[in-house]
């Protein structure tokens, strides 16, 4: 009996270190497809930048992987909640500005974009919020009002920047989280919430949405109504992908891309080059990665030890798999342009070591499951 629970025992962990080792593997493989095919897309000067950012991301995916504890990541999850917040604040007031965006502080030869880090720190208090509020059954609508506070606060700091992507994904995450916790919800509830999101939209769209986003909706119906201007993105996008075929044209030989007709190609519309040079099966080879990435990450939830575990590795598997989905619809031509990055794949530092620390904390999670 002793020899049959040692072997179930030897058997868990080497599951387990499968899905750690499948988590790396992927990781390092998307890290490195994406530094591959910024090489392709952008300016020597770029990718350099993009190389460093890389270095320092690696370290953050150690030093969270193997180094620090998951109960600092719990302990601290309000306090750096607060912390970005009031980061978020402070760039509406003397934040860098480009690109008519007000997103970005500058401190000295770096600068950092908080709204990337607002991602994860919403992800980490969600799952702090509903480790220390556990209840034996359902939860109340009433019992979710602080969370949604929250929630609703990071989304308007980040999108009277404006930057509609972020904000938006710091309600969408929180939502993914919340699919995999027990909700009692009555009908005229639901019903209640489903006018206030009509009149949310309504409401938006007059008085919040600025006219070049109200511009991207509309491209996203008719892109050759402005074919020159603000249709000009999607449609190069569109020409790139499709001039890819099943195989692609070659490393380094995408004419969207090499003669520059490509807007945006180092960041929103990075998937565009990718597509033009690897082709259909490339793609499809790009979305098999997200794909186990995600599926790993749900694994690595399903079998942790906590509530916060669980649900911080479900909010990580929603930041991947979610931005990578509609970054690929908007280069598709089936979603708005939002200004979302490419996990992995587009150039930018902040995001880039979000992405892995975020993975890191998978690792990080696996291991203290492994530890029992």
């Amino acid at each position: 009996m002793k020899a049959v629970v040692e072997n179930y025992s030897s058997l868990r962990e080497r599951k387990v270190s499968t899905r750690m080792m499948v988590t790396i593997a992927t990781f390092l493989i998307l890290l490195s497809l994406g530094l591959l095919n910024l090489y392709s897309a952008a300016t020597p000067a770029i990718f350099r930048n993009q190389i460093q950012h890389t270095v320092c991301g690696l370290i953050v995916f150690v030093l969270l992987g193997w180094f620090v504890s998951l109960r600092l990541a719990n302990t601290y999850s309000y306090v750096v909640y607060g912390f970005i917040g009031a980061i978020l604040a402070a760039v509406l007031i003397s934040g860098y500005s480009a690109g008519g965006a007000q997103r970005w502080f500058v401190l000295g030869p770096i600068r950092f974009q908080p709204s990337e880090l607002a991602k994860m720190s919403i992800v980490c208090f969600i799952a702090k919020y509903f480790y220390n509020n556990r209840v034996q059954f359902s939860y109340r609508i009433s019992e979710l009002w602080p969370a949604l506070i929250a929630v609703g606060f990071y989304f308007i700091v980040i999108f009277v920047q404006p930057d509609f992507g972020t904000a938006g994904m710091c309600v969408l995450i929180p939502l993914a989280q919340l699919c995999f916790i027990r909700v009692a919800i009555k009908v005229r509830t639901v019903i209640a919430l489903g006018i206030a999101g009509l009149v949310s939209v309504v409401v938006g769209w007059e008085f919040f949405l600025r006219p070049y986003q109200k511009l991207r909706i509309v491209n996203l119906f008719n892109p050759g109504q402005d074919p020159t201007g603000s249709g000009y993105n999607s449609l190069q996008s569109l020409v790139a992908i499709g001039s890819g075929g099943q195989w692609g044209k070659g490393f380094l030989q995408g004419t969207q891309a090499q003669l520059q007709f490509l807007p945006a190609r180092q960041t929103d519309f990075i998937f565009s080059v990718f597509a033009e040079e690897r082709g259909f099966w490339g793609g499809t080879v790009a979305f098999v990665l997200f794909c186990i990435l995600g599926y790993a990450a749900l694994e690595i939830g399903r079998e942790a030890k906590n509530t916060f575990s669980t649900l911080l590795a479900i909010g990580i598997a929603a930041l991947l798999f979610i931005e990578f989905t509609i970054n690929v619809a908007m280069v598709l031509g089936i979603f708005p342009v939002v200004g979302m990055p490419l996990p992995f794949f587009s150039y930018g530092g902040t995001a880039l070591i979000t992405y892995c620390a975020a993975v890191g904390l998978l690792v990080a999670i696996e291991r203290e499951t492994i530890k029992g």
